[in-house]
């Protein structure tokens, strides 16, 4: 069976699915160029400040990249122990003016609230883990060449030149025992590392049943020759025209413009063969009488 449409229903350029195939597809990888070029920002946020707490002297413990207590899909930057408390640091490798106003972090003019929470309930999250009588308290360490002091409510707000000096600056509130305590309660938290395998199992097929696979099987040539219809009407624009000719094409089928004489039955022919023949004989009887007149 062969279908012949008319020009314009389904009229594509050569090529132009294909090309719309590889603009979504290059648009999804700009997406992913951006947001891994973000990503490496931050990884390099997190080595500048691990490399600027390296200046903390003996009797300080920095820890890196560690799971965030409570949240499955997170993760805490640094975690600093020492005499002065536990320290939840969070890197920030933010670009513009960064400052402090009134106790409110402010980015290019802008309020950056959020950062400010983020860094209070890790703080809390770990306050969970570790025991008495340390205190967990939350740092917002920007990557920046000049000193930044200052607090947003109870978040210490400092930066890469001056970390060190302002963890040291804390008084002194945990001994060498309880240093190692705290310490050994947050190694024992499972890492934020993914699986080793890395890799999701493959979803079983589904079997379809045998009534499912018997209607597919019904009427596969009009079902093969509809989706194709539907499919290039879809695609190049014309379901409109495509549904104005077929029904056209219907109606030509349905009541035809030139319609065709019925053929009588053999029955109706018998009937007027005999009624032709009664006509006949009374006409023959008119005739006779006349004469006999």
């Amino acid at each position: 069976m062969c279908l012949a449409f008319p020009p314009g229903v389904f009229d594509m350029e050569a090529g132009e699915s294909a090309y719309d195939v590889a603009k979504r597809q290059r648009e999804m990888a700009e997406r992913l160029q951006r947001s891994a070029a973000l990503w490496e920002r931050g990884a390099e946020g997190e080595v500048a400040v691990a490399r600027a707490l390296e200046a903390l002297p003996d009797g300080w413990v920095v820890l890196h990249d560690l799971a965030w207590p409570g949240r499955k899909r997170a993760n805490i930057d640094h975690v600093v122990v020492g005499p002065g408390g536990v320290f939840v640091v969070d890197a920030k490798n933010w670009s513009g003016r960064v400052e402090i106003r009134d106790q409110v972090l402010m980015q290019n003019g802008r309020r950056r609230e959020p950062a400010v929470v983020s860094a209070a309930e890790a703080a809390i999250g770990l306050q969970s883990i570790v025991p008495p009588p340390a205190s967990c308290m939350g740092v917002l360490c920007f990557v920046h060449d000049d000193p930044l002091t200052g607090w947003a409510r109870d978040v210490m707000v400092c930066s890469t030149s001056n970390v060190a000096t302002m963890l040291l600056s804390r008084p002194s509130v945990l001994s060498a025992e309880d240093v190692r305590r705290s310490v050994d309660a947050i190694r024992l938290m499972p890492t934020g590392s993914p699986p080793a395998s890395g890799r999701l199992a493959k979803p079983r097929p589904s079997t379809p049943s045998r009534t499912t696979a018997k209607r597919r099987r019904g009427h596969p040539v009009a079902v093969l020759v509809g989706a194709l219809v539907l499919l290039f009407a879809v695609s190049s624009g014309g379901l409109a025209k495509a549904g104005g000719w077929l029904g056209e094409r219907m109606v030509e089928v349905i009541a035809p413009t030139d319609p065709v004489e019925p053929t009588p039955s053999q029955p109706a022919k018998q009937r007027e063969q005999k009624q032709q023949k009664q006509e006949n004989k009374q006409l023959d009887g008119q005739q006779s009488r006349s004469r006999a007149g």
